[in-house]
């Protein structure tokens, strides 16, 4: 598949076959993330693979995190943690992207956390490019702070988000609700002195 249509097919996917992503995938994946540009080369990203065998152990440390959540009803957390597992039952592996954070500078901070979101975009293009649907999620259910050890989140880190992996067991096809144009201004050479 080109780049190109790539773009314009990649939807986000919630309904998996059960197919397993084979570990040589998902390295190559991570490998495809560290390719995303990043300013000054600060390569600020970090990874945790969850290979498919693995997914099960995911599922119980969520279901663990949402019912420690003090504010949350039981049967809320329940249906949560059922519907997290049910996505996750047929995904084949996912992939935790985590920040890495140094100093207070709020520039480099933001440029990172773009550059980590494009490593995730990388991941997303490239397992599509294969034939698998991916969804990004920031849910707290997946990278609340109950989760930092599971994802091995070490000091100084931040978790930017999981990408859910697998063989897409239906197609969303692409929607675009405004045109391209509505949503760009083209800048003409400014005379001097404006």
């Amino acid at each position: 598949m080109d780049m190109a249509t790539a773009i314009r097919t990649r939807r986000s996917h919630k309904l998996f076959t059960g197919e397993v992503v084979p570990d040589r995938l998902l390295a190559e994946w991570v490998e495809l993330a560290t390719w995303a540009p990043n300013h000054k080369f600060t390569e600020p990203w970090r990874f945790t693979v969850v290979p498919h065998r693995a997914l099960p152990s995911l599922v119980a440390a969520i279901g663990r995190a949402l019912q420690a959540q003090s504010d949350l009803p039981a049967e809320k957390s329940r249906a949560q943690t059922d519907k997290i597992a049910a996505i996750l039952a047929g995904a084949g592996g996912a992939i935790a992207v985590r920040q890495s954070v140094h100093g207070a500078d709020p520039e480099r901070q933001r440029e990172d956390y773009a550059a980590c979101a494009c490593a995730i975009q990388n991941i997303q293009l490239a397992a599509w490019a294969q034939g698998f649907g991916s969804y990004w999620t920031t849910s707290d259910a997946f990278i609340g702070p109950a989760l930092d050890v599971f994802w091995h989140k070490a000091p100084g880190e931040v978790l930017v988000g999981v990408v859910v992996l697998g063989r897409a067991a239906v197609e969303n096809k692409a929607v675009r609700y405004k045109k391209p144009e509505e949503l760009t201004i083209w800048l003409d050479v400014p005379e001097i002195g404006v």
